[in-house]
């Protein structure tokens, strides 16, 4: 066991070993109930291997091959923004990839078809997440983290969630065995059971992110919240509520990455809610195990042009949407 800092400054006791770990782990199809009853009790749960190693494999493998190798722009997780890939000495691309299911299947055939194959047409996860939901579970945003950068403490919900708060679930996927000291994710258990991310002019993401970063910080030390980094391995998956406090550790170790998918689903039958104040009517592909929504979908003549744009106008484009933000905020 390692102790370790939040970005928030919270200590977080690290398993090394599946001994160390008190973090109970289930099996889809035979512990379902058991799933769901920890899940609703703690707002998480971890599943053990819902991934094959070898399918793990092929998705980092199509990673290295088609991301590794781009020198254009892609979206990123943060911001949303496009970006070129950010290495580290090792190599490793620290800007995640955002919405892998919307990168353009000419550039990245690969990794886009590996995702719809061994995520979106997974049908025992979307099974168990349905019964979560009491719907079909969209897919609304994925993201693929290589590079082990920190995550600050945070409610999903405060960027996105179902129509009904506390609704959605997304899933981290790991890759690869995550080791302790290798940027691990965390949680905050019991912490889903209130709901700290209203977003006002106060806090609103576009000028003032960082007083809700410091609000989530004074509310996990005032309801003394206990700070868990369970143990994933190859194939595992950590599902949690969107209400549910969670980031990711610093890395300590610049020997290993963190290869892993995440991803968010929402009620099929649901709006899409988009900074607390934007309720969206998707129209998602609903041939998969996985209803599937592609948010600026690279296939399309119209997200191409966005995205040539926004590539050559970045500050007109940015400043205008911070606009709209603003604006939409109550």
């Amino acid at each position: 066991m390692i102790e370790l800092q939040t970005k928030g400054g919270f200590t977080c006791s690290v398993p090394e070993t599946e001994e160390e770990d008190l973090t109970p782990k289930f099996t889809l199809n035979r512990d379902d109930n058991a799933i769901i009853d920890f899940y609703k009790n703690n707002g998480f749960v971890v599943i053990k291997k819902i991934l094959v190693r070898e399918n793990c494999k092929k998705l980092i493998n199509y990673w290295n091959k088609e991301v590794k190798s781009f020198n254009g722009k892609i979206y990123r997780r943060e911001g949303a923004k496009l970006e070129k890939n950010v290495f580290n000495h090792n190599k490793w691309v620290m800007n995640s990839v955002l919405n892998i299911q919307s990168l353009n299947p000419k550039q990245f055939p690969l990794l886009r078809n590996g995702f719809e194959k061994y995520i979106a047409s997974n049908k025992n996860l979307a099974n168990l997440i349905t019964k979560l939901i009491q719907d079909k579970p969209m897919i609304v945003q994925s993201m693929y983290f290589e590079g082990n950068s920190v995550t600050h403490e945070h409610q999903d919900s405060y960027y996105l969630d179902d129509q009904c708060i506390g609704n959605m679930v997304a899933g981290w996927v790991a890759l690869e065995d995550i080791k302790a000291d290798a940027g691990r994710f965390f949680v905050a258990p019991k912490s889903h059971l209130n709901d700290f991310s209203v977003m006002s002019i106060a806090n609103n993401i576009a000028d003032n992110h960082h007083i809700y970063k410091r609000h989530i910080t004074k509310i996990i030390k005032d309801k003394n919240y206990e700070i868990v980094a369970p143990k994933l391995n190859t194939g595992d998956i950590l599902l949690w509520n969107s209400l549910t406090i969670h980031g990711s550790l610093n890395s300590e170790n610049e020997d290993f990455s963190r290869s892993s998918i995440t991803f968010h689903t929402i009620r099929s039958n649901s709006k899409f809610l988009v900074h607390r104040n934007s309720l969206r009517s998707l129209l998602a592909e609903t041939d998969l195990p996985f209803s599937l929504y592609r948010p600026k979908d690279q296939k399309k003549m119209i997200s191409r042009i966005i995205y040539n744009f926004e590539s050559k106008f970045p500050k007109s484009f940015y400043k205008f949407k911070n606009f709209i933000i603003k604006r939409l905020v109550k």
